[in-house]
């Protein structure tokens, strides 16, 4: 039952921004601005309050990052010779490696390990922990998009370098962890006005994500590729945290520590995606299709994440 109180709040969310949208309650002016609020101060407000008000270090979350990297490495792998089997046009092909690989840990599994790590023993030390992971993951993301997208198109490579790693120096999810990490080493409290303001900033953050994301959905054109889409998703959302897994035993990785990265390897495919496909000539309604499929097979996988990883 608890299992169910952590994670139903987050679909729940997820299907109130679906309805909001298409019952003309709110419309698609409102949820963009609610998700420039997200990107831009909400969630930075999470990581900053979350790493700075912990004692960690980055040996607590390195592990959880190689494994995660070691883990979407393997799957962006598997997707290139899926998608070669499956005979996918060029266009397609690529967008169906990125969707199989880049999962949306910012705006689902900070949310999930937020709403339900807080009965776990020692929470607040695995939420930093969680957060501390999840920011070198950003680049990580960005940098394996770009490489996918790109695939053997030379041209403007340099200039494509360079505002990639511009992209990623002025992140705000990148520069609040690094802030937070460095408020943390110093030894820094945060005056407690200051504290109670980011925590308010990351309570709204984290549900206007997610019904930002619900409001994304859409089913239309699904029935192109569906299959490939099918595929696509399940190496996200399935065969992603089985990697990971296997490779959380083969180094021996804490049930606490797994316990966080599978979450993070879980969630669905990122929103993302589609403006990478949109941006680098890649398949934008078959990335859409994925992020719509994959958003429903999480559900499940997350479940039993937290199935087996949460006391009992």
């Amino acid at each position: 039952m608890h299992v169910i109180n952590a994670l139903l709040p987050v679909f729940l969310l997820v299907l109130t921004g679906y309805l909001l949208l298409h019952l003309k309650f709110a419309d698609d002016v409102f949820f963009h601005t609610a998700a420039r609020f997200v990107y831009w101060i909400g969630l930075p407000s999470v990581l900053f309050k979350n790493i700075a008000e912990t004692t960690l270090t980055l040996s607590d979350a390195w592990r959880i990052f190689v494994m995660m990297t070691i883990a979407t490495i393997c799957i962006a792998l598997l997707g290139v010779l899926i998608s070669h089997h499956l005979k996918l046009n060029p266009c397609r092909r690529k967008t169906f490696i990125h969707t199989s690989f880049h999962c949306n840990t910012a705006f689902v599994g900070l949310p999930v390990i937020l709403y339900s790590l807080s009965a776990y023993p020692d929470s607040q030390k695995l939420i930093g922990m969680a957060s501390m992971a999840v920011a070198p993951m950003i680049p990580v993301f960005n940098i394996m998009s770009v490489i996918v997208m790109r695939g053997n198109d030379t041209s403007g490579r340099g200039n494509l370098t360079g505002a990639l790693l511009g992209k990623i120096a002025t992140n705000p999810q990148v520069l609040s962890c690094l802030a937070g990490l460095a408020v943390s080493f110093i030894g820094l409290k945060l005056p407690l006005a200051f504290s109670r303001t980011l925590g308010s900033l990351g309570s709204m953050a984290l549900p206007l994500a997610l019904i930002s994301i619900g409001a994304g959905l859409t089913a239309r054109n699904v029935r192109d590729g569906f299959s490939a889409a099918v595929l696509a998703s399940l190496c996200n959302v399935v065969l992603l945290p089985l990697v990971g897994w296997v490779v959380c035993r083969i180094w021996g990785l804490s049930r606490a520590e797994m316990l966080v990265g599978l979450i993070f390897l879980a969630c669905p495919t990122a929103s993302c995606a589609y403006i990478y496909a949109r941006q680098l000539q890649g398949d934008p309604a078959f990335a859409g299709n994925v992020i719509l499929i994959s958003t429903l097979i999480s559900a499940p996988a997350l479940w039993l994440v937290l199935a087996w990883g949460l006391p009992h």
